[in-house]
């Protein structure tokens, strides 16, 4: 795996098991993702009671993108095409500048593709700051015109 995606899971304080798991997960979609992986999120989310909860797992390359659903549970994978493909985005934050998460930043991304796919990626804390990233180089430049 990359050294910076190995970086990012440390940041979002992704260890053990559950790091492996993502490793094998990253290990099965370079087999079948046609280009190179560029692009590593974990939506995530704060429970009411302070916990802090992962869902999906995305991976990026320049014309795909790939997620495993409750990946820590299931294995439940797809993959579509996003080259020039996304027709619709919305984004929510909350205590969140765009320019550098705090504790309680919080960020929503939805998004649509024109083969009827959606995506939702969800961040909290410093996790914003890597989910603004992705937005900027997988969803605004993927706009299709």
């Amino acid at each position: 795996m990359k050294e910076e995606f190995k970086k990012y899971l440390k940041d979002v304080d992704i260890i053990g098991a559950i790091g492996e798991k993502v490793e094998r997960i990253y290990d099965f979609y370079r087999e079948i993702c046609p280009g190179e992986i560029t692009g590593i999120f974990i939506t995530d989310y704060i429970k009411e009671d302070g916990e802090r909860v992962y869902e999906h797992l995305w991976f990026f390359s320049e014309k795909y993108c790939m997620e495993a659903k409750q990946f820590i549970t299931t294995d439940d994978f797809d993959i579509s095409p996003i080259k020039n493909r996304i027709i619709y985005w919305v984004l929510k934050k909350q205590n969140y500048d765009f320019k550098k998460a705090t504790e309680k930043s919080r960020l929503h991304l939805q998004f649509n593709i024109d083969t009827g796919v959606n995506g939702e990626l969800k961040a909290s804390k410093g996790n914003c700051d890597y989910l603004r990233n992705i937005i900027l180089k997988y969803v605004k430049s993927n706009m299709k015109e």
